[in-house]
């Protein structure tokens, strides 16, 4: 059933904690990238929105930072609005929204995540993925500003991947079956996960996929020559976590194990809790810096370190591996491609 628009634009408000300018989409199509909180560091809105000022779209595209406790609801809402174009999806929501969705195409089932949601005539909602694709071309073709592909023949790849969430699986899934004469080794924070996705790729394509504990990949490091960070280590912004709580990931590298502080949300700004958030967290930022620096040691200078983030552009991962001498790529290309 759906819903005049403006009723549609104040319930959905009513369920995001970000503010909206309601007055500003009323009349208008709307599309939107849903997250627990995009509107700190997405860039989608600003991608889109040029590119429906430039095709003379009347339609805007919008942040929405979503609460776990209200990811069902934000769907049903979106659901019920005609004005709803269709939108992205981001961390921590690609798997979770899946059985929220009418329906997913058959390779982005396979895949298990979703990035992209499309509102049809008729209201239903369709999940697809287009990080997979994003990830490949932009590691294997020559787009601006480079004048070369960073890894133009995944065949002999030794490729490991950091995380076993919805981004490290639709990657995957686009690299592995390209890595014929490769290997693949996934280190994540939860071993069952990772041994869960490694038993998928088997069944997509026998082959060498191994899963190392998250502290040991920096072992791993002198025989691959592309890594791969698919986790929110080193994400701009704060995160919410399923309780409440606030975190940040930002000053992290991927390369090594983080467990920051996680604060009740401050009655005041989030300056005061950024203060006592570093206050908590700097030892544990200092030993995960230390171990980064001591794997990033083992890198060799041909490989390739990819970052999915694009905020900020370089991550610590990445400024870590730029100063070993490594080729170092972020989330930017993959981003505008997909």
């Amino acid at each position: 059933m759906t819903v005049a628009q403006g009723t549609w634009l104040e319930e959905l408000q009513a369920q995001v904690t970000n503010r909206l300018d309601v007055e500003a989409l009323r009349g208008r199509r709307v599309a939107g990238i849903l997250g627990d909180v995009p509107s700190t560091y997405a860039k989608s809105p600003r991608l889109w929105n040029a590119a429906f000022q430039a095709l003379s779209l009347d339609a805007t595209f919008v942040a929405l930072d979503v609460p776990h406790r209200r990811l069902r609801d934000v769907v049903q809402c979106l659901r019920r609005g005609e004005a709803f174009l269709g939108g992205s999806v981001t961390v921590p929501y690609k798997q979770a929204i899946i059985p929220l969705l009418d329906e997913v195409d058959p390779l982005t089932a396979r895949i298990g995540a979703v990035n992209v949601i499309v509102r049809t005539a008729d209201g239903r909602l369709i999940g697809h993925n287009t990080d997979g694709l994003g990830g490949l071309r932009t590691l294997t073709e020559a787009i601006p500003p480079t004048d070369a592909p960073r890894i133009p023949d995944l065949t002999s790849t030794r490729a490991l991947l950091v995380g076993a969430g919805g981004a490290a699986q639709a990657v995957a899934f686009f690299l592995w079956p390209r890595m014929t004469a490769g290997e693949l080794t996934i280190a994540n924070r939860s071993r069952a996960s990772a041994d869960a996705f490694a038993r998928r790729l088997r069944t997509f394509r026998e082959g060498r996929v191994r899963v190392v504990d998250e502290a040991a990949s920096a072992s791993c490091l002198p025989d691959v020559n592309l890594v791969i960070n698919a986790t929110v280590k080193g994400q701009a912004g704060i995160r919410t976590l399923p309780d409440g709580r606030w975190t940040c990931l930002e000053p992290y590298s991927a390369l090594a194990p983080a467990s920051p502080a996680a604060l009740a949300p401050p009655e005041g700004s989030a300056r005061e809790f950024a203060a006592g958030w570093f206050e908590e967290s700097r030892g544990d930022i200092q030993r995960n810096h230390d171990a980064s620096l001591q794997a990033c040691a083992r890198l060799t200078k041909e490989t390739v370190c990819y970052d999915l983030i694009y905020a900020p552009l370089e991550t610590m991962f990445l400024r870590h591996a730029r100063w070993s001498g490594a080729v170092t790529l972020n989330g930017k290309t993959m981003n505008i491609v997909q």
